[in-house]
């Protein structure tokens, strides 16, 4: 399947949440073909899923900038290190036989796989999270839920998603790795070649 590899400077958060979503809506009009965006953030900010309310936020972190997502699940907290990416898919490249609830765990799992071969992690400190936390969860890196990325057992890479007729957009931030920005965007795009 064809597909773009976006790799943006830093930007502003609610900037960032419009491109995304944009992409996403090309994505399902048929208008472009399977693309991956990677970026950054120019200031701290957080992001709530699309139906958060702001309220439930820590009172810590009401101080930063908020945007809202395209995509669900907790609030997450982005720093101006961390990696953030959307992957928007048109609906039939997912695989019939599997449930889109998994996309963000396969894609995790390839990731995990690169990061001890290239980027020479220990097998052991790297793991995918097997259950869901119990109950809900505000904050996205709180507490780790199926399919998450761990590193040294605490939630390094989290996803969220968002299911249309005709497309699906993975929202995913990677956070505390001992791996630079470069490497880690480049491992990413290798473990999201099989899925798009």
């Amino acid at each position: 399947m064809q597909r773009r590899v976006f790799r943006d400077p830093a930007g502003e958060p609610q900037a960032n949440m419009e491109l995304d979503q944009r992409i996403a809506q090309q994505v399902c009009m048929g208008l472009v073909p399977a693309t991956l965006r990677i970026y950054q953030w120019l200031k701290p900010a957080v992001s709530l899923g699309r139906r958060q309310s702001p309220s439930e936020l820590p009172e810590e972190l009401l101080a930063l900038p908020w945007v809202r997502r395209p995509t669900g699940g907790g609030a997450v907290v982005h720093r101006m290190e961390e990696l953030t990416y959307a992957l928007a898919l048109p609906r039939t490249a997912a695989q019939r036989h599997r449930p889109l609830s998994e996309l963000p765990g396969r894609l995790h799992q390839h990731l995990r796989l690169l990061l001890v071969e290239q980027a020479g992690l220990s097998s052991g400190d790297l793991g995918i999270a097997e259950d869901d936390c119990a109950g809900p969860c505000t904050l996205c890196f709180s507490a780790p839920v199926h399919g998450d990325l761990l590193y040294r057992c605490a939630k390094v890479g989290g996803t969220a998603l968002r299911v249309w007729r005709d497309g699906i957009l993975v929202q995913g931030s990677i956070q505390g790795l001992p791996v630079s920005f470069g490497l880690l965007s480049d491992l990413l795009v290798r473990a999201t070649g099989g899925l798009a």
